[in-house]
C-alpha cells in the first residue's frame, strides 16, 4: 500500500506541472472569425488550417486537419480540394514540423486521390466534356484536373481535338496538350500507331504545334507515304514545316530515315541516359483505352522508336527488299522490347508485317538476325512466330542446308536457343530433319542447370579476389575464383549458370582486354556481362577501351555491398531483355528434362538417336533439377551407362530418400525392359554396398535391396555374386 506521504508528493508534482502548463492563447478577432465561419467541407477545412498556420495557431490548424481525416471525404472531394487549393499549401502541410503527423497524412491522402482519380478514364472524360461548359469555374477546374493528370489525359484530349464538333473544346484540348509540353510527346508518338486518319492527323498537328524537333524521326515518313490518307500527309507536312520551315521531298525523307536508322542500328543513342534509365512508352490499340503505357529501359524504348521509323521507310518504297527486311526485323524486335522474350507474336505489328510481306519473310529475317548481334531480340521473336504459325515445313532443309529455325538451336544466346527449342517442340516433327541433333544438345545444355547464380573472378591478387568473392557470396552468388588463363576459361564454360564475370586488369597473357574479347567472341558467352576492375587511375582509360562492347563495363573496385550491388545492377541492365535469372534457368532445365524424357520414351522420336548422348544424359542424374524426369529418361535409354547412373544415384546415401527410391524404381523398370546391362564388377560392387549397409537405416537398406532384387530377377533368381552363376546369365552380364 502506498503511503500517504507518497500520494501527497505525486499530487503535488501533478499540481506543479499543471500550474506550469501554459494556458491556450486567447483567440484573436481573426481566429475567432474563422472559428465562427464553421468550416465543414474538406476545402473549407484546408483553407482554414492554412490561415491558422499564418496566424500562429498551429493547434487549431491541427484540429481542422484532423477533422478532414475523420470525415473520410471521397476521392472526388479531395481532387476538388487540390484543384482549388493547389499543391503548394499541401506540400507546406507536409513540411511544417508543428503540423506533423497530421499535415503529412492529409497531404498524402489528397495526392493519392488525385493520382488515382486522374488515371481513371471516366473521370478524365468528364473533365474533357466540362471544357464545353458555360460555367467558367467548371472549365477552370477541368483544366487544372487535366493538366494534373499529365500524359494520362492525352487520349481523351486527342480524341476531343480530333473529333469534337465544338471549336472551343478543340481549342481548349490542344491548348492543354501544349501546356503539358514534352510530357505530352511520348503519348502523341504512340497515337501515330493509330489506323484512324483523324487521330493520326491530330497527333501530328499537336506535335507540330509543340515544335517537337525530336519527333521529326516519326513525322517525316507520313509526309510522303503514298499509303497514308491525304489528311494525314497534309498534317504531317504542315507539322514538319512548323518545325524546320520547309516540306521534305520523297528523296529527302528516304535519305533522312536511312541515315538515322543506320546510325541507330550501329549503336548511336536514340535517347539519353544510362542502362538503368527508364522512360514511358505509349502504344495505340483498337481496344479502349486506346493508349497504353509501359515503362521501359531507354534501350527498349529506342527499339520501339526504330521499328516505327523502319515501318515508315518501308511504306515509302514497298519494292525495296532491304527496307522490307529491316521493317520485319525491327517489328520483331519491338515486340520483345515491349512485352518481353516470352511474348506471343501473333496479333502484333510484327505478325501483320509477316503476313503482308509473304510466307518467307520471317525465315529470311531469322536467318539474317542470327548473324547480327544487335538483332538478337528479332531472332527470338522470329523463332516464336514460326512456332505459333504451326507450319512444320519450316524445319525442312533449304538447298541442302539446315533451316534457319534449326540453325537457331545452335545460337550462343540462351533465349534464342530456348525460343527455337520451344518452336520445334510445338511443331512436333515426326520425321528426321537436318539439325535435329542440335535440339538434343540444346535440351542437354538447359538440363545441366543447377539453378545457382554463379560469378567467376579472374584476379592474380588472392586478397583482392577473396574480398570480392566474400561480397558476392553475401549477395547469394556461388563464386568461382581463378588465377590462371586455362582455369578461368574452364570455369566460365563449366556450367550454364554463369551470370557475371569479373576480370582484374592485373591479369596477364592474355590481358584483361583480350580476355574480354575472347569471352564475347564465343557464342556461348557473347552476352555474359563482364566487369573489368582496373586501378582507379586507369578507370577512365578503360571506359574508353570498352565503349564498343555493350556487355562490358569498367568498374571501380567495390568495398561494400551497396557499391557492388549498384555495379551488378548496371551489368545486368546491359543485357536488357536477354537477361535470364536463376529461377527461369531452373524452370527451363526442368522443362528440358521433361522433353528429353518424352522423346526417349516415344517410338516416333527414335530418329533423335539419344544413345549417342548417353554419357551427357547419364550425367544429368548427378545434379538434376527434376529427379523424376531424369530417372525416366535414363530408364528409357536402357544403356549400360544409363543403368549404372541410376544405380549410383540410388546408392548415394547423402541424397534424399525420395530421389534414391525414384532412381531404384527406374533401374528396375529399365532392367525389366532391356535386361541387365551392368558389368560383373558393377554387380559385385552393389552386393558389397548392400552387405556394408548394416549400420544404415531400414529405408536405405530397402533401396539397396530393391536394386539387387531387380538384378536377380533378370537372372531368374540366381544370386549374381555366387560361383554357381548360370553360364548364359554370366555371358549376358559380361556384355
Amino acid at each position: 500500500m502506498r503511503s500517504l506521504l507518497t500520494i501527497c508528493w505525486v499530487l503535488l508534482a501533478v499540481g506543479t506541472v499543471a500550474a506550469q502548463a501554459p494556458d491556450p492563447p486567447a483567440d484573436s478577432p481573426a481566429v475567432a472569425a474563422i472559428r465562427e465561419s464553421n468550416p465543414t467541407t474538406p476545402l473549407e477545412l484546408a483553407e482554414a488550417a492554412a490561415l491558422m498556420v499564418d496566424l500562429g495557431r498551429a493547434d487549431v490548424a491541427n484540429e481542422y486537419l484532423n477533422k478532414i481525416l475523420t470525415d473520410k471525404p471521397s476521392d472526388e472531394e479531395l481532387v476538388r480540394l487540390q484543384a482549388k487549393f493547389g499543391s503548394g499549401p499541401l506540400i507546406r502541410f507536409q513540411n511544417l514540423p508543428e503540423l506533423q503527423p497530421v499535415g503529412s497524412d492529409v497531404a498524402n491522402l489528397v495526392f493519392a486521390a488525385v493520382e488515382k482519380l486522374t488515371r481513371d478514364p471516366a473521370f478524365l472524360q468528364q473533365q474533357v466534356d466540362a471544357l464545353a461548359s458555360t460555367d467558367a469555374d467548371a472549365v477552370r477546374r477541368a483544366n487544372i484536373a487535366l493538366r494534373g493528370a499529365g500524359a494520362a489525359a492525352i487520349e481523351p484530349l486527342l480524341l476531343a481535338y480530333a473529333t469534337s464538333d465544338n471549336p472551343s473544346v478543340r481549342t481548349a484540348s490542344l491548348k492543354i496538350m501544349l501546356q503539358l509540353g514534352e510530357d505530352a510527346e511520348p503519348a502523341l508518338w504512340g497515337a501515330l500507331d493509330s489506323d484512324d486518319p483523324q487521330i493520326k492527323a491530330s497527333a501530328l498537328s499537336a506535335l507540330g504545334a509543340l515544335r517537337s524537333k525530336r519527333s521529326l524521326d516519326l513525322m517525316v515518313g507520313p509526309t510522303v507515304n503514298p499509303s497514308e490518307p491525304a489528311e494525314v500527309r497534309a498534317a504531317a507536312k504542315q507539322a514538319v514545316i512548323d518545325i524546320v520551315g520547309a516540306a521534305p521531298t520523297t528523296s529527302d525523307v528516304e535519305k533522312f530515315l536511312t541515315k538515322r536508322l543506320e546510325g541507330y542500328l550501329a549503336g548511336e543513342p536514340v535517347f539519353s541516359g544510362g542502362p538503368l534509365t527508364t522512360m514511358d512508352v505509349w502504344t495505340w490499340g483498337d481496344a479502349t483505352p486506346h493508349l497504353t503505357k509501359k515503362t521501359l529501359s531507354t534501350a527498349d524504348a529506342a527499339t520501339v522508336w526504330i521499328a516505327r521509323m523502319a515501318r515508315d521507310l518501308a511504306a515509302i518504297n514497298p519494292n525495296n527488299p532491304q527496307n522490307a527486311r529491316l521493317r520485319m526485323l525491327t517489328a520483331l524486335q519491338s515486340v520483345i522490347a515491349l512485352d518481353g522474350p516470352n511474348a506471343k507474336i501473333e496479333g502484333t505489328p510484327a505478325a501483320a508485317a509477316a503476313q503482308e510481306l509473304g510466307p518467307d519473310a520471317v525465315e529470311e529475317a531469322l536467318s539474317y538476325a542470327l548473324t547480327h548481334p544487335r538483332l538478337t531480340m528479332a531472332a527470338i521473336a522470329a523463332c516464336r512466330l514460326l512456332g505459333e504459325q504451326g507450319d512444320v515445313s519450316v524445319i525442312d532443309a533449304r538447298n541442302g542446308q539446315e533451316s534457319p529455325l534449326a540453325m537457331a538451336l545452335s545460337h550462343g544466346n540462351f533465349r534464342v536457343q530456348a525460343a527455337a527449342v520451344d518452336a520445334i517442340l510445338t511443331l512436333d516433327p515426326r520425321q528426321p530433319y537436318a539439325g535435329s541433333s542440335a535440339l538434343i544438345e540444346a535440351l542437354i545444355t538447359f538440363a545441366r542447370t543447377s539453378g545457382d547464380r554463379v560469378a567467376v573472378i579472374a584476379d592474380p591478387d588472392s586478397d583482392r579476389a577473396q574480398e570480392l568473392a566474400g561480397l558476392l557470396t553475401e549477395l547469394g552468388y556461388s563464386v568461382i575464383s581463378r588465377r590462371g588463363r586455362r582455369a578461368f576459361f574452364d570455369a566460365i564454360y563449366s556450367t550454364p549458370d554463369v551470370e557475371l564475370i569479373f576480370i582484374s586488369d592485373a591479369v596477364d597473357r592474355p590481358g584483361a582486354f583480350e580476355m574480354t574479347q575472347i569471352v564475347h567472341r564465343d557464342k556461348r558467352t557473347a552476352t555474359t556481362p563482364i566487369g573489368v576492375v582496373p586501378w582507379i587511375d586507369d578507370h577512365s582509360r578503360w571506359q574508353v577501351r570498352l565503349t564498343d562492347d555493350p556487355y562490358a563495363m569498367a568498374l571501380i573496385r567495390a568495398h561494400d555491398l551497396a557499391g557492388l550491388t549498384f555495379q551488378i545492377q548496371q551489368l545486368y541492365a546491359s543485357e536488357g531483355r536477354l537477361l535470364v535469372d536463376a529461377a527461369e534457368r531452373r524452370e527451363r532445365g526442368a522443362a528440358a528434362l521433361a522433353a528429353l524424357a518424352k522423346l526417349s520414351g516415344t517410338p516416333a522420336y527414335k530418329f533423335y538417336d539419344l544413345i549417342l548422348y548417353e554419357k551427357a544424359l547419364a550425367a544429368l542424374a548427378a545434379n538434376s533439377v527434376s529427379m523424376e524426369n531424369a530417372a525416366t529418361l535414363l530408364s528409357n535409354l536402357g544403356t549400360p551407362t544409363a543403368q549404372c547412373a541410376l544405380v549410383e544415384t540410388a546408392s548415394e546415401n547423402a541424397r534424399p530418400l525420395a530421389e534414391r527410391q525414384i532412381a531404384a524404381q527406374a533401374f528396375a523398370d529399365s532392367v525389366k525392359r532391356f535386361g541387365l546391362r551392368l558389368t560383373r564388377h558393377q554387380i559385385l560392387q552393389q552386393y558389397d554396398r548392400y552387405n556394408e549397409s548394416e549400420a544404415y537405416d531400414r529405408q536405405t537398406q530397402d533401396v539397396l535391396a530393391s536394386i539387387l532384387d531387380a538384378m536377380e530377377a533378370s537372372a531368374k533368381g540366381v544370386r549374381l555374386d555366387q560361383p554357381g552363376l548360370v553360364q548364359p546369365v554370366m555371358e549376358e552380364v559380361a556384355k
